[in-house]
């Protein structure tokens, strides 16, 4: 696919078309704009639009990456938390409180953690404080992530606890040509 192409298709607009004739405008240009809701020293409306059509398939397409991040993540936190025999519906809504998430660690390293019950802010802060104590615990690096932010249901820093979360405790099995098989974890592992 061409740079062109792609501009045209997903940003929606082309890079390499005249947008803003620079000569000066003759007055027969100006009769020509009579009538048009352009005045003769403003720019056309076309460039106001090709601007903001920019800026907002940016923004589209932004928004679409995280919506299916956000599916995407959800996928494989339900798959793990069924079996403990939880769902979630909504990962920023559903972590919130820090109980899924401690069930979800759970299930990933197969230790207990501890949970306060109650409901309150106070409670969802404590859980979400212990999630992120254990990852810690776990020596896994994590980069500007308070427990504040899970309980806000922060997106940015949701998607990036999880993805965190699944590139630690995420196992792979992959075959080799001479016939081994490898566990890929946190390091890798010869499994024979």
């Amino acid at each position: 696919m061409s740079t062109q192409i792609y501009y045209k298709d997903r940003l929606g607009f082309d890079p390499r078309e005249d947008v803003i004739d620079s000569a000066p405008r003759s007055a027969h240009k100006a009769k020509l704009h009579e009538g048009s809701p352009f005045k003769e020293d403003s720019p056309p409306k076309r460039l106001k639009d090709q601007h903001g059509g920019y800026e907002d398939a940016l923004t589209q397409f932004k928004d679409e990456r995280d919506a299916i991040q956000k599916k995407t993540f959800t996928k494989w936190v339900n798959k793990h938390l069924s079996k403990a025999g939880k769902r979630i519906h909504d990962l920023f809504e559903d972590l919130r409180d820090g109980r899924n998430l401690l069930t979800l660690l759970e299930v990933l390293s197969g230790e207990n953690l501890p949970r306060e019950k109650g409901k309150m802010r106070f409670h969802m802060l404590q859980n979400a404080q212990m999630a992120l104590d254990f990852l810690r615990y776990k020596k896994i690096k994590l980069v500007n992530i308070r427990a504040e932010d899970i309980v806000d249901g922060n997106p940015k820093l949701t998607l990036g606890l999880i993805w965190t979360i699944i590139l630690h405790f995420q196992h792979v099995l992959i075959s080799n040509s001479d016939g081994n098989i490898y566990l890929l974890s946190g390091h890798t592992q010869s499994v024979e």
